[in-house]
């Protein structure tokens, strides 16, 4: 459609009563302030969109390049949904004055595109300053303040924790807290107690101790038990605040241990999540699996592996073992029902009423590598 520009007065093709300049003018492909604002936090660096977020660069050019993308991109609002938008970081500057330092970030945003109504692209360009305003997150506060949701407390069952368990299972806690980091901000340690009886952690938040409470169950196996105590009520909702107290229970054994359970002698051949896996040692091949919540009530600690007695095997046969006491230099002679048996093989055993039970084999090759 020809005709007068309504704005300019050009003469010639128009968009909606408007030459083309003046439309680009009118009607641009995006909207943006020239100054946009963003809270990030002097502590640990997170900065808040809709919510407050950990940056995903390592090096600090990388998360302040990454801070003024998102909180340009934010603030941008295409005309159309077909606008191509290209977001380009410049170089910070430090700004003089003030008990913090003062960031600017210049950042150069290029749109590409037409709007229904123009017959050919065109493209826009427009500078901005993102300011990062700094400030202290919510988790940091809280972190600052011992703020804490939950406590988790690691335990064994029926005894004490090792000093070596102790160090593996803080090693896998703050693994696991790492990890939860990434999803949940708020599940930090506040506060690490280490005891005698094991070791308490207080989490700041229920859904992050809860998590790492199912990956040491899920590890080590055991039992999970939760109680929850009123601590006041929330101010803005009304509703009431609880603190909540988890307490794993690892397992008493290890695989290998020797157990009595309901009047027999078993071998614990296995741990997982949710049971105890046992094995007759007088009826080899009969396995059982026992619920962690009758374990705990019903078994109890005969031998541990690695204090059953030793006896080295001096002679085999297809029908027979002969193996020597490596303490008391007793013979005792045992069936053939093992795999790949020779002599210097040394034989892990059990006594029970004077007999003695073959509870597992180690190999000669093993023990010289």
């Amino acid at each position: 459609m020809k005709g007068f520009c309504y704005r300019c007065g050009y003469e010639g093709e128009l968009i909606e009563g408007l030459c083309r300049e003046c439309y680009a003018q009118v009607y641009p492909l995006f909207h943006i302030p020239e100054e946009i604002r963003i809270e990030v936090c002097h502590m640990c660096g997170s900065y808040k969109r809709r919510t407050w977020q950990d940056p995903r660069g390592e090096d600090l050019y990388s998360i302040l390049e990454e801070i003024a993308y998102y909180a340009t991109k934010d603030n941008i609002k295409k005309a159309h949904k077909n606008i191509q938008v290209e977001i380009i970081p410049q170089e910070p500057r430090q700004m003089p004055g003030g008990k913090r330092t003062k960031v600017e970030i210049p950042v150069k945003v290029i749109g590409r595109g037409r709007l229904p109504g123009e017959d050919r692209e065109r493209t826009m360009e427009k500078e901005v300053t993102v300011r990062l305003q700094m400030v202290q997150c919510p988790r940091c506060s809280r972190y600052m303040s011992n703020y804490y949701e939950a406590t988790l407390q690691v335990r064994a069952m029926n005894r004490p924790l090792t000093e070596e368990e102790k160090e593996e299972l803080d090693r896998f806690v703050r693994k696991e807290v790492e990890k939860r980091l990434k999803k949940d901000r708020m599940a930090f340690i506040s506060k690490f107690i280490p005891k005698k009886e094991g070791l308490d952690y207080q989490i700041g938040s229920m859904g992050g101790a809860r998590n790492i409470a199912s990956s040491i169950k899920a590890k080590y196996g055991g039992k999970i038990k939760e109680t929850a105590k009123l601590v006041g009520v929330d101010k803005n909702s009304g509703k009431n605040l609880y603190r909540i107290t988890i307490v794993v229970r690892i397992p008493e054994y290890k695989v290998g241990d020797i157990v009595e359970y309901r009047d027999k002698v078993y071998k614990v051949v296995s741990i997982k999540e949710d049971k105890l896996y046992l094995e007759d040692i007088t009826e080899r091949g009969e396995k059982i699996p026992v619920p962690w919540s009758t374990a705990e009530k019903e078994t109890r600690l005969l031998k541990k592996w690695e204090e059953c007695p030793t006896a080295t095997v001096i002679s085999v046969s297809p029908e027979t073992v002969i193996a020597m006491d490596d303490s008391s230099y007793e013979v005792y002679e045992y069936n053939n029902i093992f795999k790949d048996i020779e002599e210097g093989d040394v034989l892990r055993i059990y006594k029970k009423d004077d007999v003695s039970y073959v509870v597992g084999v180690d190999k000669k090759e093993k023990r010289e590598d």
